[in-house]
């Protein structure tokens, strides 16, 4: 049979919940009083897990998970590890997905909780549990006992949007040794109907940001860089081209220049002014490139033309640039 929260915590006829452990749940069941009802719960110690347990392993229907996940924090205070993996470890057939929100929210408390824990069970239960839906919390907790195996997990995380901080937190602190991965992972498309899905693009982007964060390139990974100059994604195009501006030779630099110009002309408000930015930055390199397009085009700064959008943004390059130069020297 399955049980709800309110079948089980409310139970006042139940022979093993004493009057104590009833009250303190009774308030952590409420609204109103629910933290309170954790302190309480925890003051109960050890009597209170079976009922706590009852609450967190119940089925919840509507999604609404606080009850349970307040269950999860009175049994991380009283240490009942064993309870939290043994919940990690039940199976769940779970397909409405309202439900299922609620479920994976209370996954992810449970998981944060079990970050701290010093079970030896608790790492490999982790990594199991990240081969299936990707989940804030799993993530945070394998990030905090700085599990390096996690690394492809905290790859595919890039994908999702609600996944995608916890996991960019986690490639930081990796560092280096997420160098590679990430790269890889800018440089590899995910297609449907041979176009690339949303997801791939987003997680491609977020993927060479951090790498550019983590350092310069090593010579051995400038060739694969370097190919994402000319990327279908505009975005992917700039962050490469912003990244090897400072580390390849001369001739690679004006095309990089040349490439940056040429995405002015269709990026949106946000795309451009890093553009604009980055232009402004390397100058000295952009110079004479920008010089001789406004020196030959002129006409038509005016209207709303791809061509004429990006002689305005080099108009204001230049003027920046020349106004950054005057404060320097002044």
């Amino acid at each position: 049979m399955c049980y709800t929260v309110d079948d089980l915590a409310l139970n006042a006829g139940d022979p093993l919940i004493d009057d104590d452990v009833r009250r303190a749940i009774k308030k952590l069941t409420s609204f109103r009083d629910g933290d309170m009802g954790v302190i309480d719960a925890v003051a109960c110690g050890t009597r209170a897990i079976p009922a706590l347990r009852a609450i967190l392993f119940a089925r919840e229907p509507s999604g609404l998970y606080e009850t349970r996940r307040r269950a999860v924090e009175a049994l991380s205070r009283l240490r009942a590890d064993d309870v939290l993996i043994e919940f990690v470890h039940t199976p769940r057939h779970i397909v409405d997905p309202v439900e299922l929100t609620g479920e994976e929210a209370v996954i992810n408390a449970v998981t944060r909780a079990l970050s701290d824990s010093t079970d030896i069970r608790v790492t490999p239960l982790l990594l199991c549990l990240s081969e299936r839906a990707p989940l804030a919390g799993v993530i945070e907790a394998l990030d905090k006992r700085g599990c390096v195996e996690a690394l492809p997990y905290f790859i595919k995380a890039l994908a999702e949007d609600f996944t995608r901080p916890a996991a960019e937190a986690a490639l930081r602190r990796l560092g280096p040794r997420a160098r590679t991965a990430l790269l890889e992972t800018a440089s590899i498309r995910t297609l449907s109907d041979r176009s690339e899905t949303v997801s791939s693009k987003r997680q491609r982007r977020s993927a060479l940001a951090l790498y550019a964060e983590l350092g310069s390139p090593v010579k051995q990974e400038w060739s694969k860089l370097y190919s994402l100059i000319s990327d279908d994604d505009p975005e992917i195009a700039a962050i490469a081209c912003e990244i090897s501006i400072s580390t390849v030779n001369e001739t690679a630099k004006v095309v990089t220049v040349l490439r940056l110009i040429d995405l002015l002309g269709s990026a949106g408000w946000l795309l451009g002014q890093k553009i604009e930015d980055c232009l402004v930055k390397h100058f000295d390199t952009a110079q004479a490139i920008i010089g001789e397009l406004l020196q030959h085009d002129q006409a038509g700064l005016n209207d709303d033309s791809p061509r004429a959008r990006t002689l305005r943004a080099l108009h204001r390059v230049t003027t920046r640039a020349r106004s950054h130069a005057h404060t320097a020297r002044g």
